[in-house]
């Protein structure tokens, strides 16, 4: 473990040289981030037309999917697509036949284009917050250490999760659609589509137990101080306890899938 930490600077650093060079590509990931704020668009046309739903404002939109802009940007996995394209083309050799596991591998390769969105979207987050009337984070120190640790554990969660479905490339071909279908659940029950809060009954029920939440609509109501203490303690009992469920899962299924691995180095 002290070799890979170490290791992880170099890598990260790495990672991100590379998602320089390919600025294009960078550029398209960062359009589609902003996807929540076309959801935001979405909204204040229906609060323009038929009035704020109960317990939401204006502002209060304003506020959710500026920060959900930037958890969509960390808790959206690509590492699903890459484990795929290396089991498929043999390139997954090559990874583990270097002294870093190769969860590490892809988790730094992450990290290091995490780091480019952040550097970028952290900034104007703190000047939509300062500049734009309606937006709103009271923050304590002690919530600010909350929503730290909370969006730390949405990124590792949602990572972990997708390196979990990407061991399902040793047995199907069908992990894309596995991972889509997973996510697709997902969307709703994360707080993506739309606030929990203004969901079904039966839905923000579900989503409460659910690992999706702790990605995006736990840390977002956190930032806007819309959890209490006990809330707040069970967001993060529900996303350290999924956490930690498919961080076994994982090692079970790598434990015995790397088995099953035959391919060369594409």
């Amino acid at each position: 473990m002290r070799e890979t930490l170490t290791a992880y600077p170099s890598l990260v650093r790495s990672a991100t040289l590379v998602a320089l060079t390919y600025r294009g590509r960078m550029a398209l990931w960062v359009l589609a981030g902003t996807f929540p704020l076309l959801t935001m668009a979405v909204w204040l046309t229906v609060v323009a037309e038929g009035g704020p739903p109960q317990g939401w404002t204006s502002g209060d939109f304003l506020s959710y999917y500026a920060a959900a802009t930037v958890l969509w940007n960390l808790s959206g996995q690509h590492v699903v697509w890459e484990w795929d394209a290396d089991m498929r083309s043999g390139d997954l050799s090559v990874r583990l036949l270097r002294p870093v596991h190769p969860f590490h591998q892809y988790a730094a390769g992450d990290l290091g284009h995490r780091v480019l969105f952040l550097v970028t979207l952290v900034p104007a987050l703190v000047l939509v917050a300062l500049l734009v009337p309606g937006v709103d984070y009271p923050m304590s120190p002690v919530r600010a250490l909350a929503a730290a640790a909370a969006l730390v554990l949405a990124y590792v969660l949602s990572l972990v999760m997708a390196a979990t479905f990407a061991l399902i490339g040793f047995w199907s071909t069908q992990t894309s659609n596995a991972w889509m279908l997973w996510w697709g659940l997902g969307s709703f029950a994360s707080g993506w589509v739309a606030p929990l809060a203004l969901m079904p009954d039966w839905l923000r029920t579900a989503a409460l137990v659910l690992p999706f939440r702790a990605t995006m609509g736990f840390p977002a109501e956190l930032l806007m101080g819309r959890l209490d203490a006990a809330q707040t303690g069970y967001g993060f009992a529900v996303g350290l306890g999924w956490l930690a469920g498919f961080a076994l899962l994982y090692r079970v299924c790598w434990r015995y899938g790397v088995r099953r691995y035959q391919a060369v180095a594409g």
